[in-house]
């Protein structure tokens, strides 16, 4: 399908290169395709750059129409090899009239791999959602409750409570009825001491007045 104006610039083109001004012809055809989507005049392009010897530029042009062939076959390969597969920067230099509207599924195919390889973009910064400025009363609930350094410094010390004397601890009665409990066991103890000494001193004493008795039998006879 040829659009309006069409049949003009494949006219001036083919004049063009009538008279050996191929890259006139070439300007001409591109300047058409960039507005109008036009089969012929893209092989027409695809052929004039070929001419001038430009295969990559070629093999855009022939990608975006159903030309087949030998020819066709090596300038797509050399613009493949001239964008190493970057498959967005290819698309980008299809004609910009076969990259609008219906695409045929050579074309299709390759704007999918075009936008799956582009980098995803950046997320955007929301706007605050509330530019005023915040009540004193909630800007003084949010601040971080810090003591600056200098202020810190000045601050009078605070007076800190004494703490008072502690009384004189009162032990329960029940503690003091313990202790009168325990000095007659004490007392006690301490008096049978003396006691069981005094009786051993006793026997000590019988026993020695007895051995002496004994002793003075034994010398003197008769007493």
């Amino acid at each position: 399908m040829v659009s309006t104006g069409g049949e003009d610039a494949l006219k001036r083109a083919r004049t063009a290169l009538a008279s050996g001004r191929l890259t006139l012809a070439r300007d001409i055809l591109e300047d058409h395709v960039h507005l109008h989507r036009d089969a012929e005049a893209f092989k027409m392009l695809g052929e004039i750059r070929h001419r001038i010897g430009d295969l990559p530029g070629a093999g855009a042009a022939w990608f975006a129409t159903s030309a087949k062939g030998p020819i066709v076959d090596e300038a797509v390969s050399a613009w493949r090899t001239k964008h190493d597969d970057d498959f967005a920067a290819m698309w980008a230099t299809i004609p910009a009239s076969a990259r609008r509207g219906e695409l045929t599924p050579k074309l299709a195919a390759l704007k999918a791999r075009a936008e799956a390889a582009a980098p995803s973009p950046e997320p955007s910064l929301s706007p605050s959602p509330d530019p005023s400025p915040a009540p004193a009363s909630t800007a003084r609930a949010k601040a971080p409750k810090k003591v600056a350094p200098e202020l810190a410094a000045t601050a009078p010390p605070v007076a800190v409570p004494k703490a008072r004397a502690a009384d004189p601890v009162r032990a329960p009665r029940t503690d003091e009825a313990a202790a009168d409990r325990s000095v007659p066991e004490a007392q006690s103890g301490f008096d049978a001491a003396k006691v069981i000494a005094w009786v051993l001193a006793a026997l000590f004493v019988v026993c020695a007045v007895v051995g002496l008795i004994t002793i003075l039998q034994w010398l003197v006879p008769g007493t």
